[in-house]
């Protein structure tokens, strides 16, 4: 029986017999994990929208969801334009989203439909270890999208955020 036992959980790895049996170095383990999944939340697997807008929408898809912004700014040497709301900066190359832009005062953005408080710690704390540190911001990927979180140099706090497509950059 024991011969049964012993092949059983080596055949699979939560068996009945280490759940019996906890191992003290097992716990840590566990709390290990549960600390690198706390730190990289399942709730962000994509970047699809930054404050309603996404990299795929139109000029006239922005203004259906944002409505009319507070000033249209354009750039004359790149040709895009930031259409600005008080929520975010939403730039437009072309017709379409080329990135999204949310300042510190805005106080919140939202990803995905979920709000977030703009603090390093609570942006952090939802997104996850960043893939990149910069000396202004961390960048946060998923997929072909990326957030970047800007950093004021002389106060480390949250200067801004960006939304845009990596393979643009």
């Amino acid at each position: 029986m024991k011969m049964i036992t012993l092949l059983l959980g080596m055949l699979s790895p939560l068996s009945f017999v280490s759940a019996a049996q906890p191992d003290p170095g097992h716990t840590a383990n566990v709390q290990a994990v549960r600390q690198t999944v706390q730190q990289t939340p399942d709730r962000f697997t994509a970047f699809d929208t930054m404050n309603g807008v996404s990299l795929n929408d139109t000029k006239q898809e922005v203004l259906a969801h944002k409505g009319k912004p507070l000033k249209v700014t354009p750039d004359p040497f790149t040709g895009c334009s930031a259409y600005v709301y008080q929520d975010a900066a939403v730039v437009l190359c072309d017709g379409i989203v080329d990135y999204v832009h949310v300042g510190a005062a805005a106080g919140k953005m939202q990803i995905n439909g979920s709000w977030i408080p703009l603090s390093k710690y609570r942006v952090a704390d939802a997104l996850g270890q960043p893939q990149f540190r910069a000396e202004d911001g961390d960048v946060y990927l998923r997929g072909h999208h990326a957030v970047k979180v800007y950093t004021d140099p002389e106060t480390g706090r949250l200067a801004g955020v960006d939304f845009f497509d990596q393979a643009s950059e």
